[in-house]
């Protein structure tokens, strides 16, 4: 009952005084205390809204600042992608471009080898069975794939047929010390065998006549096997680079450079027919051209000259 009252008493008091609040101000029309009580209130809030609204415009400015950087970064992005994408397309058309130059080799020499050849990829390097340097190919006996049968590239002589499976074909390389072929010098009738030495950029060619001249830059060419097994005739072998010759020996050997690089092999055939006719020397790139040295002839004196 006591807090009642209290209440009523307290509503009384703050009624009398909004009471006297107005009466005040339509008294002094805004004037004297009430317009004080105004202006004191307007000096208060007015920093409050200006704070607010400096916050409330930084706030914004962030938002879309934040939203500008994400679109940045989401462009960035986009970007790395599609060059990426553009490398990879890059990268592929070179290799396109690389296997389409192979392929247009091998079938160069095949055509006018008149060699019967099944192109094949290969598929895996390194030693196999009792062979330190051999290539798997990706074809076998279901292709008419047998042993003993020549394997070239673009380029020349990559080795012979050592192991048939129905899908695949293992190829003892021409540089496993197990290799030997029967050569000759490019446009010359000189006979010898070249071998492997183990080395991968290297061959070695021994002649028959010892007294056979052989120079560096000549060209090594197979002479064939019998039936076309293990090599047929005329295929490219490699490039003279150096000629070993000591008095007395009853052989005389070169270095050889081979055509074919190993380590870049992918597109290979097996010839499974020997031609009819041998090459010869057709299929041998043009002999590098060995610039002339120029001699300059000075005009003799005249007799008055030389008084």
């Amino acid at each position: 009952m006591r807090d009642s009252t209290r209440i009523r008493t307290v509503l009384v008091v703050l009624l009398l005084i909004s009471l006297t609040f107005v009466a005040l101000e339509l008294r002094n029309s805004g004037a004297g205390f009430s317009n004080t009580i105004r202006t004191f209130t307007t000096n208060l809030i007015s920093p409050l809204q200006k704070s607010t609204r400096s916050i409330s415009d930084s706030l914004s400015d962030f938002g879309a600042n934040w939203r500008e950087i994400r679109i940045a970064r989401e462009k960035v992005k986009d970007l790395e992608t599609e060059n990426l994408e553009l490398k990879e397309k890059l990268a592929n058309t070179d290799e396109d471009r690389r296997r389409a130059a192979e392929l247009d080799a091998l079938l160069k020499i095949a055509g006018l080898g008149t060699y019967d050849i099944v192109p094949a990829r290969v598929i895996a390097i390194g030693a196999g069975q009792d062979y330190s340097w051999t290539v798997s190919i990706d074809v076998g006996s279901r292709d008419g794939i047998t042993t003993d049968m020549t394997v070239i590239s673009g380029q020349g002589l990559v080795g012979r047929t050592i192991s048939v499976s129905d899908s695949t074909t293992l190829v003892a390389l021409l540089a496993d010390p197990s290799s030997k072929v029967g050569a000759r010098i490019g446009g010359k009738s000189e006979l010898g065998f070249v071998s492997g030495n183990g080395l991968p950029g290297e061959l070695e060619f021994e002649m028959f006549d010892p007294l056979a001249e052989i120079i560096a830059g000549d060209q090594i060419v197979t002479w064939g096997s019998d039936n076309g097994k293990p090599f047929v005739a005329g295929v490219p072998i490699g490039r003279v680079i150096s000629v070993k010759s000591s008095p007395g020996l009853l052989t005389k050997s070169a270095k050889v450079e081979p055509f074919v690089k190993i380590s870049t092999l992918d597109l290979v055939s097996v010839v499974v027919e020997a031609p009819r006719i041998d090459p010869r020397d057709s299929l041998l790139p043009p002999m590098p051209v060995v610039p002339q040295p120029t001699i300059s002839i000075s005009p003799s004196p005249s007799p008055s000259q030389s008084q």
